[in-house]
């Protein structure tokens, strides 16, 4: 066999001028900069910190950020500006400062923003650099806060109560059902793959990009498990920073409300998504395929480009993909609805699910793919600062007690179950009287009244973003309010059984969910059949995907009737029916 001549860089030139190549004066290419593609959140803060350049340059003429005791003050003016938004500390009555963190990051912001500008200079290192060392000053540290915020970490037992609590304690009425079923179906895939909060749903940082967990990222498989038996899996893609990690999660997961696959086929079900089955009877019929095989359930074509988890409102799917801030949010209140006074985020979840990662023993290569890192920055960003050595028993020779570590991670979150949600009706009243409460209240109604006068949209609703704005300042009082009242409530335990304690949680309320769980016939059935240990394709199983359905399509929210009169003498909510003469009113003598 005759080896073929490597071409010399003449030949390749002298081809490609043959195919058409010219000279650089007779193309269109240019010497401009191609600039990244920046996200519509990252543009934002951008912005914000040019707006703040341009006005100082506007203050003070002919100053350029190339200078560095120019951009000293530049910044310190701004530490300056942030720190007279900022609230009021509750504890000390004196108003927070902005954190040393965010002041680098906005700093970092103004220098990539700046040379986005067309002919604009970058900035040079010598000069961003020492800013970033005045930034460590001791000077400068005076003026920001550098407190240090608390790693919380979501482990399995709280994590069973934030879901007891979602289940069989949750008084709050959702606008729609399907927004409680995102929620759940969220959770465990946080958990299962350990994403950032904008991975499944639409990140603030990407606002308006529509990007996030679409169905086409959802592979919905049937595979042969150990056993030799069917078994349905999922593997989502996640939208992580410059990588698309997958993960396997499957259906064998007790308790029910553990397994990952039944808000997942509850939600494909509920949207009609598969191309040939349309209920779980039929996908769980399907024999097991050929060992080390997979039987994939199709993805209609109009269905690809659809966000699995949709945004809600009070008439069912938008069709847009959910939020993030207001998926946050949600969380946020749930957690302290359920007791918990910190705020539960989506990265209490992701720490501690890296944590057990490392704790059971999987590979520094394993853990980076899992969480979606280039670089290994487990140990500064996401590992406990409590030691997972018991020198105890080290010392002594004895045997560790592993369990303890995850009791100790979990204590930041300060959690108690007799928590008030509510103020008492005197601090309610005196609230009402405040100076600054009655202030609000009257601009409210002064807003109304000038409402009914106007006739121009634009106007209309420039005022009423206004009187949203009082509304939502006149909410912060009371939230102030309650959460100095929790902070003074005694938490001394007089019982001395802990499952007493817990179940007798929030009996104070007016509308406690046992109280109101009958109207609402998938709620109740599934407060009771979400923590079986069963299987999924059992008949519980089977009872728990119909209501999360019925739950997701919101019907019925509630069994309402004139009057709540019997229909034909029976129950009208549509599952029901009992006939009226069963129910047997017990006697008040």
């Amino acid at each position: 066999m005759v080896r073929q001549q490597k071409k010399s860089a003449a030949d390749i030139f002298d081809a490609a001028e043959l195919n058409g190549a010219r000279l650089v004066e007779e193309t269109d290419i240019n010497g401009d900069r191609v600039p990244g593609v920046i996200q519509p959140g990252t543009e934002i803060n951008y912005d914000r910190m040019l707006d703040l350049w341009d006005e100082y340059d506007k203050r003070y003429p002919g100053k350029s950020p190339h200078d560095l005791q120019t951009l000293k003050h530049f910044m310190d003016y701004c530490v300056t500006r942030w720190n007279a938004t900022q609230k009021i500390d509750r504890s000390t009555g004196e108003k927070k400062k902005i954190g040393y963190t965010t002041a680098r990051q906005r700093f970092t912001d103004f220098l990539a923003a700046w040379q986005q500008r067309p002919l604009n200079k970058q900035i040079p290192h010598e000069v961003s650099s020492s800013i970033y060392r005045h930034m460590k000053t001791a000077k400068f540290r005076a003026t920001v806060s550098t407190e240090v915020r608390v790693r919380h970490y979501l482990t399995v037992p709280y994590f069973r109560i934030l879901m007891e609590h979602m289940w069989t304690k949750d008084w709050y009425q959702y606008s729609h059902g399907g927004s409680l079923v995102n929620d759940y179906g969220r959770q465990l895939l946080n958990i299962y793959s350990s994403s950032r909060v904008g991975e499944f749903i639409e990140s603030s940082a990407r606002k308006g990009s529509g990007r996030g967990l679409l169905y086409k990222h959802m592979n919905f498989v049937v595979i042969r498990n150990e056993q030799g038996e069917a078994e349905a899996a999922i593997c989502p893609i996640r939208d992580a920073k410059g990588m698309r990690p997958q993960h396997g999660m499957y259906e064998d997961m007790q308790p029910l409300f553990a397994c990952v696959m039944l808000p997942a086929l509850v939600i494909a079900l509920a949207n009609d998504a598969f191309q040939d089955y349309h209920s779980e009877e039929e996908i769980f019929a399907i024999p097991p395929p050929l060992a080390g095989t997979v039987h994939h359930l199709r993805i209609k074509k109009e269905m690809l480009e659809v966000p699995f988890f949709q945004r809600f409102n009070s008439n069912g799917p938008t069709g847009q993909i959910e939020k993030a801030g207001t998926s946050a949010t949600r969380k946020v209140k749930l957690g302290h609805r359920a007791g918990f006074p910190v705020n539960l985020t989506d990265h209490c979840n992701r720490r501690e699910a890296l944590v057990k990662a490392e704790t059971n023993g999987y590979s520094k290569d394993a853990r980076k793919q899992f969480a979606g890192h280039r670089c290994d920055i487990f140990l500064p960003g996401y590992a406990s600062s409590i030691s997972t050595i018991d020198s105890a028993a080290s010392w002594w020779g004895t045997k560790s007690r592993g369990f303890m570590f995850e009791v100790f991670r979990g204590m930041s979150l300060q959690w108690s179950p007799q928590m008030k949600q509510s103020l008492p009706a005197k601090v309610i009243a005196d609230l009402a009287l405040r100076n600054d409460f009655v202030a609000l209240s009257e601009e409210i109604i002064g807003l109304g009244e000038k409402l009914k006068l106007l006739v121009e949209e634009d106007e209309i609703k420039a005022l009423c973003n206004h009187r949203d704005e009082c509304y939502q300042r006149r909410r912060q009082l009371m939230s102030d309010e309650l959460q100095k009242w929790q902070k003074l409530q005694p938490r001394n335990i007089l019982d001395t059984q802990a499952s007493v304690i817990y179940h007798r949680t929030y009996q104070h309320l007016p509308s406690f969910f046992n109280r109101v769980r009958r109207l609402d016939s998938p709620r109740d059935e599934l407060a009771s059949l979400l923590f079986l240990q069963v299987p999924l394709r059992s008949k519980e199983g089977h009872s728990a995907i119909h209501n999360i359905i019925r739950l997701y399509q919101d019907i019925p929210k509630v069994a309402y009737r004139p009057s709540l009169q019997p229909k034909n003498g029976r129950c009208p909510e549509a599952t029901c029916g009992l006939s009226m003469e069963s129910f047997v009113i017990p006697s008040n003598s």
